[in-house]
C-alpha cells in the first residue's frame, strides 16, 4: 500500500520516515519530495508498505501525530505505482481494453462543429491580412 505523508519538517529525510514507519512493519520505498528550482522540501512524500494490514495500522497510529515538531497526516495515496502493475488495485485491466472494437464515430466532430476545418477559399491567398486598410474584395 502507498501512503501519503503531509506537513513534514521541511528538514525531513527519506531515513527519517523510513524509521519512523519501520516500527510498524516492512517499508519497501520511502520518498520526499523536493522542489527542483530551489532544491528545498515540499514537505511530503511517499511511503510504500507491502503488507496492506501494517500500512494500515501504521495509517491510524501516525495521522495527526508529532513527528520532529510537525503534527503529519497520514492518507492512503491515489497515486498507483506504475513500475508494478500487479500491486496496484484497479476496477479495470489494461488487457480488456486491447481489443475493445474502436467506435469510428467521431462525436467530438458533431458536438462541436465550430471546430472543424473549414476548405480554404480559391481566392484567399490574394487576401492582405497584415494591413488594415487593404480592401482585399477588390481582388475578385
Amino acid at each position: 500500500m502507498n501512503l501519503f505523508v503531509t506537513r513534514l519538517n521541511p528538514s525531513t529525510t527519506t531515513k527519517d520516515l523510513q524509521k519512523l514507519f519501520s516500527h510498524y512493519g516492512l517499508v519497501t520505498t520511502v520518498k520526499v519530495i523536493f522542489d527542483h528550482a530551489t532544491g528545498q522540501s515540499k514537505c511530503y512524500g511517499f511511503v510504500e508498505m507491502p503488507n496492506n494490514h501494517e500500512a494500515h495500522e501504521a495509517l491510524k497510529e501516525l495521522d495527526n501525530s508529532s513527528f520532529r515538531e510537525n503534527i503529519i497526516s497520514v492518507k492512503e495515496s491515489a497515486v498507483s505505482d506504475v513500475r508494478n502493475p500487479e500491486s496496484q488495485s484497479r476496477d479495470w485491466d489494461r488487457k480488456s481494453f486491447a481489443n475493445t472494437p474502436v467506435n469510428n464515430d467521431n462525436h467530438q466532430t458533431k458536438r462541436h462543429s465550430s471546430l472543424t476545418k473549414k476548405p480554404m477559399r480559391d481566392d484567399s491567398a490574394l487576401r492582405n491580412f497584415g494591413y488594415r486598410g487593404s480592401d482585399y474584395r477588390s481582388f475578385r
